[in-house]
């Protein structure tokens, strides 16, 4: 598979859309608001169009701080295998969408991960935006589409989170002029910031400090390391899909350039978060150990391999970088 940007492959793709009788949205496992946004984006866009459309997200439970985003409570956990047609979005590996090939169905894939391994039979990967919800953006345009006002509030929230609230080094004028034009089409800036800064779970905020306790500097302040353990998830009553952000502590501190979070999953395996503020490309980190991401936001998770042993790997490959 390969991945074209022109208007006319855009075009294929919402052809083949308005000729399916039963599209599903998927996004990848522990989702975020990017995956949550663009999904439930393209779920209004689509009923619009009086198709059967379901979103799916494997992962349960789902970041409860997203509850605000219209259509949220009609997420689906189990994709139907009748369905003709699979849109993954947000997603730079079929694997990482958690659910099995439906044999005679077509898959579009909708991105904007440099890492991505292009698995669609339709590949719409835009690297350079700055959100998956601007790539789907650009497909309801060459379309001509309508988008609803709950459309437009999901994709601005999928816009936002992926940007830092327009903080990250992937903000340009497009993604402002985005912006504008989901306004304009009814989301609402201060809702939106609220609901995303000031809806935290109790839970989370007793996470917190736990996962703060476990900071460590490493390479002479250079590298910040948290972790975050199942007791620690059990004692707070903290769902996985609130550490998210957590790495983001790592980051701040003054002498730090990358920050990393592991957290324990529930399966045996190892997540690991990596940011990095202007000098080391984690993506090319996280491919090492089979992940991918961005410039400076990315991650992977490894099985069978203790976190003494993964610290230790990390440390040799970010002082290298460093």
């Amino acid at each position: 598979m390969k991945n074209e940007t022109g208007d006319a492959h855009y075009q294929k793709a919402a052809v083949a859309i308005e000729a399916a009788r039963h599209i599903t949205v998927v996004g990848h496992l522990n989702p975020d608001a990017d995956a949550i946004g663009t999904a439930l984006g393209l779920w209004w866009i689509l009923k619009g169009l009086k198709k059967r459309v379901d979103v799916v997200f494997v992962s349960t439970p789902l970041p409860q701080v997203l509850s605000f985003l219209p259509g949220f409570g009609k997420i689906k956990h189990q994709i139907d295998p009748k369905s003709d047609l699979i849109i993954g979005v947000d997603c730079g590996s079929f694997d990482r969408l958690g659910i099995g090939r439906i044999e005679g169905s077509m898959l579009i894939n909708i991105d904007h991960h440099r890492s991505n391994t292009f698995y669609g039979d339709i590949n719409l990967v835009e690297p350079h935006f700055a959100s998956a919800s601007q790539t789907a953006f650009r497909l309801v345009g060459i379309a001509g589409w309508d988008v609803p006002k709950n459309g437009a509030v999901n994709f601005y929230t999928a816009l936002v989170s992926d940007t830092g609230f327009f903080g990250y080094e992937s903000v340009g004028p497009g993604v402002f002029d985005f912006a504008k034009t989901l306004l304009e089409l009814g989301a609402d800036a201060e809702w939106t910031a609220r609901m995303l800064r000031e809806n935290q779970p109790l839970s989370k905020l007793r996470l917190l400090p736990k996962v703060l306790e476990t900071l460590t500097l490493y390479l002479g302040g250079r590298v910040a390391g948290l972790k975050v353990t199942l007791d620690m998830l059990k004692s707070s009553g903290a769902s996985i899909g609130e550490t998210e952000d957590m790495v983001n502590y790592a980051r701040s501190l003054a002498t730090v350039e990358v920050g990393f979070l592991i957290r324990e999953e529930p399966d045996g395996g190892l997540k690991v978060s990596l940011r990095s503020k202007e000098l080391v490309d984690v993506a090319q980190i996280a491919v090492k150990f089979g992940g991918g991401g961005h410039i400076r936001a990315a991650g992977f998770t490894v099985y069978g391999m203790e976190q003494d042993l993964l610290v230790d790997k990390l440390l040799k490959i970010l002082q290298k970088e460093l």
